[in-house]
């Protein structure tokens, strides 16, 4: 039997059946968990297939009345969960195509079958498997990085759990926000009020690296748990956390709490060089996400985008 596929509007969905299908998947993320996704997006859709088999979160933007697909801010990758086996590959891309003509969709590491025959662009994401015993994750560090962390003992760090998610989202606006311009004040206030949530059931967890000496904070992170992940969502270090390689001590002490738990840690990253470098120096392994750019438009409204793109850098250069 052809089991009906149909994208329905997020206030349509039932939540319910929506995180069941997600929980029960073997890709399961905490990206796509129903309310996270009503927290963070401007607006979503979702393509579903069957009674909940299958399913695929569209967040969407409207401008110019055109419908499109957009990144919201702090969710890496979504894509398919469910069932992954035996999908209308050429049916799903049709309605999602009908649904919006234009933008951007990040599908998960487990959907890049389900991109055969479309042009993709292959992203990075780090993440170490904690089921082991620290030891052995710590021999598996490079040289460079305990060099680090050797450095960083000798300046007395304090590993700590006692700052509030409000300031740690805080510290990481006030070091960083400029690096990520696309990033607005309503974007944190929205995770923000996510992380809240799932405080309350022990899923959002806030370390940080003090100075023992005057207790000033040198680096700070916010990680969201799901039953497969520790999310690094937010990671802030200071000039003076720099200087003491606090940021490496405060992740090895995470990836030291969390070690033996049947559970990955995840880095979410990155693209960007430095981070790239500093990411790999904990020997992870990299599990790659796909980005794919549509684009359906009709001919003149892609010659209007791209002239009203080029009026406004000439603008910029004057």
């Amino acid at each position: 039997m052809v089991k009906q596929t149909q994208i329905l509007n997020s206030a349509k969905i039932n939540p319910i059946k929506w995180n069941n299908c997600l929980e029960n998947s073997s890709n399961e993320l905490i990206y796509a968990n129903y309310h996270f996704l009503n927290q963070i997006c401007d607006n979503w859709s979702a393509l579903i297939i069957g009674d909940y088999e299958t399913i695929l979160p569209l967040p969407w933007r409207k401008k110019f009345g055109i419908k499109y697909f957009y990144a919201p801010a702090f969710i890496q990758q979504l894509g398919f969960f469910g069932n992954l086996v035996n999908l209308p590959i050429q049916e799903i891309w049709k309605t999602v195509n009908e649904f919006a003509k234009f933008g951007d969709l990040f599908l998960n590491y487990a959907n890049r079958e389900i991109l055969e025959n479309i042009t993709y662009i292959e992203k990075t994401n780090f993440i170490i498997d904690l089921n082991n015993n620290y030891p052995e994750i710590y021999a598996t560090y490079s040289n460079d990085l305990i060099k680090n962390l050797l450095k960083s003992k000798k300046h007395t760090l304090k590993y700590s759990n006692d700052l509030s998610v409000e300031k740690s989202i805080q510290e990481f606006k006030s070091h960083y926000q400029d690096r990520f311009p696309n990033y607005k004040d309503s974007d944190f206030s929205r995770i923000q009020e996510a992380c809240l949530a799932f405080s309350k059931s022990g899923n959002c967890i806030t370390r940080t690296a003090y100075s023992e000496s005057d207790l000033d904070i040198r680096s700070t992170a916010l990680l969201l748990k799901s039953k497969t992940r520790l999310y690094l969502i937010m990671n802030a270090t200071n000039n003076q956390g720099r200087i003491i390689a606090a940021n490496h001590y405060l992740l090895d002490q995470i990836i030291q709490e969390f070690s033996e738990e049947l559970i990955l840690f995840d880095f979410e990253g990155s693209e960007r060089k430095g981070i790239q470098t500093f990411y790999e120096s904990f020997h992870p392994k990299n599990q790659p996400y796909f980005h794919i750019r549509i684009n359906r438009l009709p001919f003149l409204i892609n010659l209007f985008r791209k002239f009203k793109s080029s009026f406004f850098q000439l603008l910029l250069l004057q």
